[in-house]
């Protein structure tokens, strides 16, 4: 008896040590992929458009932005301007009874990453994204 009454808890902790692995692995990799996608724009490689061969199943190919120096006069992005990789994913729980038995926690958990670099070539290859025409 004592056993059955101390195992649903010990489950539940078990089960949510795991699940928080998970959403650290998943956190840490659109970070990265954040990151390599900064970097492949900045240096004007189109491979940074698609996703990475890491990034958790789901997730949509990154999206890109160019800010402009001020006062440079420029309208349209140049080297020295800088470059923004937004990577995101909505990660689903392993354990689909986790948000009916915790109130208040979500569905889905969205994990969003940004980075930002700056250009070491003309951006090309990212002229459909905000700004970098």
């Amino acid at each position: 008896m004592e056993f059955t009454l101390v195992l649903i808890p010990l489950l539940l902790i078990l089960f949510g040590i795991m699940e928080l692995g998970v959403v650290m692995y998943d956190k840490i990799t659109v970070i990265q992929d954040a990151r390599e996608a900064a970097r492949l724009a900045a240096v004007n490689d189109p491979a940074g458009l698609q996703k990475q061969p890491d990034v958790p199943a789901g997730s949509p190919n990154p999206t890109f932005s160019c800010a402009l120096v001020s006062g440079s006069g420029n309208t349209s992005a140049n080297v020295g301007d800088k470059i923004t990789a937004t990577v995101t994913y909505s990660h689903s729980w392993i354990l689909p009874f986790l948000p009916s038995v915790i109130p208040g926690l979500p569905s889905t958990l969205n994990l969003t990453s940004h980075a930002t670099m700056r250009l070491e070539a003309k951006p090309t290859a990212y002229a459909s994204s905000p700004g970098c025409s």
